[in-house]
């Protein structure tokens, strides 16, 4: 380990020196020690050498007190530091805590027992701050490059796909002459999947979004019930085609929320197209909005299809992943659905969770918090 001394007190350094000799001898513990009288000299010994670990005196010819902290937190900002204090500056060595030191020592009879623990203690925490700070870095930077890539892929993937989705609008539609039926069949195959494709793009181009925290939220007053009911219509078409009845029950009156109500339709529309869905031809889905004592709002989306496992009921909130049911009955998906709603949800500082009987149905959960409540 490398040791920066900042001590200009002779007899000091020969404490330093002996405690750390003394423990090199007891133990394994390899370390150089280099001294700087000033902060001046201590600021060249930190531009020439990549110490492990500064023990810094508060009080030097040409600096003292917290000004002395500051300079050599900036001059070596990945370095542990250890401050060291008489007993008339320990709440300077509190200060200094919060200004980017590991720890202080005052200099009294425990120091000479501590000074050791202080030093190995200081330079671990300082180590694990550094690899903690640069994982984080590394991550965000891959999040960052994940969502441009993402970006960019989608706009190359939305221009070919429009006018695959237009020209094949204009055959279905017979612009240019009548097609034979097996050509119509193909053209709204062809469209279907245009659109299918479409959407997917949009939906992970939206959790990229999130997770880069470049995706925009707007916060307005909304009637959360209102565009509950706006969502039912939107997605009545694919419940009338399985003959499926969704009702909406809700209190006498319902307060007014802050949010964003394209993110929450979008929320809304995402569940009630799940319970469609996986319910049986003629079943139906039970919607209802009620608020807690505690002042949260609260959604539920109850069908009942075919339920998931109970070990997988946390499993599909995670991108990608779909219920071994839903596979086995050959039920068309993208696995990105859900965990968009929650990570919507997340963003109102709500929750989004899920309770489910398998072969029995689910029961898709909204809560927002009181704070999202106009009063």
């Amino acid at each position: 380990m490398k040791i920066l001394l900042v001590e200009d007190s002779r007899t000091a350094v020969r404490l330093v020196e002996g405690l750390l000799h003394e423990e090199s001898e007891t133990r394994v513990f390899h370390f150089t020690l280099k001294v700087a009288g000033s902060l001046k000299s201590a600021k060249d010994c930190i531009a020439k050498t990549d110490f492990d670990l500064i023990l810094l005196d508060l009080t030097l010819p040409d600096s003292e007190g917290l000004n002395t902290v500051d300079a050599i937190v900036k001059a070596s900002p990945d370095v542990a530091i250890v401050v060291l204090t008489s007993l008339q500056e320990e709440n300077i060595g509190l200060r200094a805590l919060e200004m980017g030191a590991q720890d202080f020592l005052v200099k009294d009879e425990t120091y000479r027992k501590i000074f050791i623990r202080a030093v190995r203690y200081a330079h671990l925490r300082k180590k694990s701050e550094v690899e903690v700070r640069d994982a984080k870095d590394i991550a965000e930077f891959a999040t960052r490059s994940k969502s441009d890539f993402i970006a960019n892929l989608s706009h190359e993937f939305r221009t070919p796909l429009n006018a695959i989705m237009g020209f094949s609008d204009m055959m279905i539609a017979n612009i240019f002459g009548e097609l034979n039926e097996k050509y119509t069949e193909y053209a709204d195959d062809i469209n279907a999947s245009g659109k299918y494709l479409n959407g997917l793009m949009g939906t992970v181009l939206d959790m990229s979004k999130i997770e880069s925290r470049k995706i925009e939220f707007s916060d307005e007053e909304i009637n959360f019930e209102k565009i509950i009911a706006a969502s039912i219509a939107k997605t009545r078409f694919m419940a009338d085609e399985k003959d499926i009845k969704i009702t909406l029950s809700s209190s006498a009156q319902q307060p007014k929320i802050h949010g964003d109500e394209i993110k929450l339709k979008q929320v809304i529309i995402n569940l009630l197209s799940n319970a469609i869905k996986f319910s049986p031809q003629g079943g139906e889905i039970l919607t209802s909005v009620y608020k807690e004592s505690c002042g949260s709002i609260v959604l539920s989306v109850k069908d009942h299809g075919i339920g998931i496992p109970l070990d997988e009921v946390d499993e599909v909130l995670v991108p990608f992943h779909r219920s071994r049911l839903s596979k086995d009955l050959h039920i068309e998906g993208t696995g990105l659905g859900l965990p968009l709603s929650k990570s919507l949800v997340e963003a109102h500082q709500g929750v989004l969770w899920l309770e489910s009987i398998e072969g029995q149905g689910t029961e898709a959960f909204v809560k927002l918090p009181p704070g999202r409540v106009v009063n």
